[in-house]
């Protein structure tokens, strides 16, 4: 949940930033739903960035583990 908040504000300050290089003078409003409207479409790639820091934070990869489990024969 963390992760997502802070990859959501990354890409909210980025719809900014571009806005404000474009020059798209929308108003306080017209920013607001331009950055909703990017959270709104990024929403799926957020939610998986995040959960692949978070993995990549937390967890370790064991080449041994792996080797077990592809080399199961349960499946």
């Amino acid at each position: 949940m963390y992760v997502s908040y802070g990859v959501g504000i990354a890409v909210a300050v980025a719809a900014y930033v571009l806005t404000l290089i474009f020059g798209l003078d929308f108003g306080p409003t017209g920013i607001m739903l331009s950055i909703v409207a990017a959270l709104l479409i990024t929403m799926p790639y957020i939610g998986a960035v995040s959960k692949s820091i978070w993995a990549h934070l937390f967890l370790k990869f064991n080449a041994e583990i792996a080797k077990k489990v592809s080399d199961d024969s349960r499946t």
